[in-house]
């Protein structure tokens, strides 16, 4: 499923942020605005290509999935992006897995939505050989490309809608980055309940989610009213999972309809690293 770090950007000449997202939201009501992501794919190949060949010659055993299966998950398939912050997020996240998880586990680790493997392939490295690391995602390109050029890692395709091709009670960590930012209600809360289901007890579900510090900066007065009285704004006239398929959510709204099945241990504004969203640490309660 898509990741869209830099959805907010539609056109480059537009500076101010507010005037992008009302171009935005006129290109959306028009249908337009899968044209003006193909245009801003094509401008970015062309201010990149001197970055992403110098990036190339210095890392020449580097291996790079699609320009297109960059894009549509991240938004600009810049590779020093790509690999600076894959490394780094992957050491965060190893470093929320050992606080959060009891020694001795984990066992299992499961990336829901995995992309062309931005963080994923750097998790083994991380947390060694006795730690089976799996990854899936909707995009049957993206799953071929991560079978076919990351070690180490277990990927399977999954829908757009659960379920997942695991049993229950099968992961000692579950995390998603930026995928429920692209989703419908509906389909968010299906997805968590599907979560919950692979998730062990006692396991932990790390999800980012795009809150209060998008309320100012990417939401119209209209959609502010409904972000604060429904909890969720949903900006869609585009494909559902795609990256500019954008969904808002108040933290209340998280905490008391989309993690309700889960304990929350921790909630960080803004705080997932290399991105401007919340993230949040949630725990299924052991069963009598």
């Amino acid at each position: 499923m898509a990741a869209g770090w830099t959805n907010e950007s539609i056109l480059p000449m537009v500076s101010n942020k507010m005037l992008r997202v009302k171009l935005q939201d006129t290109l959306r009501k028009a249908g337009l605005l899968s044209f003006a992501e193909k245009f801003r794919y094509y401008q970015k190949l062309w201010s990149l290509r001197k970055a992403n060949g110098a990036f190339i010659r210095q890392n020449p055993d580097f291996k790079l999935p699609p320009e297109q299966l960059a894009f549509d998950a991240y938004s600009a398939p810049d590779w020093s992006f790509y690999k600076r912050s894959g490394e780094g997020t992957a050491i965060f996240l190893a470093g929320m897995i050992r606080k959060y998880l009891p020694e001795g586990r984990p066992g299992s680790i499961y990336e829901w939505g995995c992309g062309p493997g931005r963080v994923i392939r750097h998790l083994p490295g991380q947390l060694g050989p006795s730690v089976e690391v799996h990854g899936s995602d909707y995009n049957p390109q993206t799953i071929e490309w991560c079978k076919k050029n990351i070690s180490d890692v277990r990927f399977e395709l999954n829908g757009l809608n659960p379920p997942l091709p695991y049993a229950d009670n099968t992961f000692d960590f579950i995390y998603c980055i930026s995928v429920f930012t692209h989703l419908s209600d509906i389909t968010s809360l299906n997805w968590a309940d599907e979560i919950y289901r692979v998730l062990k007890p006692n396991g932990v579900f790390l999800a980012t989610t795009s809150g209060d510090g998008a309320f100012e900066k990417e939401l119209l007065d209209k959609e502010k009213k409904a972000y604060q009285t429904e909890g969720v704004v949903v900006k869609g006239n585009y494909e559902e999972g795609k990256k500019m398929y954008l969904a808002r959510h108040n933290p209340r709204y998280v905490r008391e309809n989309l993690l309700k099945r889960f304990r929350i241990t921790d909630h960080s504004p803004s705080g997932f690293p290399f991105i401007e969203q919340d993230y949040w640490v949630a725990r299924k309660e052991e069963t009598l």
